[in-house]
């Protein structure tokens, strides 16, 4: 589920359920997965929005304390599923991604994700004056000054490729035509 993913991201994610353990939470939420972008300090989601600056106001505003406690051993091995808006965030996340022409879900994504719809965290977002208009600039200057190191899928299949489609697609047909055409014709003789 997580293959496209970056290391931050995965990190965010796997704080999330951190944090919605610490709670005795049966599912991870919108907030919990906030919370977990503000634990990624230096992300590309927390110099966007400054979140580690203002984790407490944020976990104030979600209703999440900070953890006391370590968890045990047996508490960390439980299983927690996500829940139906943190569920949303993701896919939303995959859709901003998409939409920078990115093979890659990074944590400006998250935070991108938590924004594009109505939720406890993306309210919290909003009381912090972070929009997704403005995290949809902020995070394309930043791509733009700070490139992600592209991958050998990425550099084939990845923005290249989609904004040359239409040429590639021409090409492959017009040489099966061809391929046909010549095998048509030994054929016919």
């Amino acid at each position: 589920m997580f293959e496209r993913y970056v290391e931050e991201s995965r990190r965010v994610i796997f704080f999330a359920r951190y944090e919605a353990l610490c709670q005795d939470a049966f599912a991870i939420s919108a907030a919990h997965i906030l919370i977990g972008l503000t634990r990624e300090v230096g992300s590309r989601a927390d110099v966007i929005a400054s979140l580690k600056e203002n984790e407490a106001k944020l976990r104030e505003i979600v209703a999440i304390p900070c953890p006391q406690t370590k968890l045990t051993e047996p508490k960390l091995s439980r299983e927690i599923p996500l829940d139906d808006k943190s569920k949303m965030v993701l896919e939303y996340a995959a859709r901003e991604s998409q939409s920078d022409d990115a093979y890659w879900i990074g944590t400006d994504h998250l935070l991108r994700g938590i924004l594009s719809f109505p939720n406890e965290a993306s309210t919290a977002l909003r009381a912090n004056s972070m929009d997704l208009a403005t995290a949809r600039l902020a995070s394309r200057n930043h791509r733009a000054e700070f490139p992600d190191k592209k991958s050998i899928y990425y550099r084939i299949f990845g923005s290249p490729f989609r904004a040359h489609r239409g040429i590639y697609i021409k090409l492959l047909s017009f040489i099966a035509v061809c391929v046909l055409g010549t095998l048509l014709i030994r054929w016919l003789n």
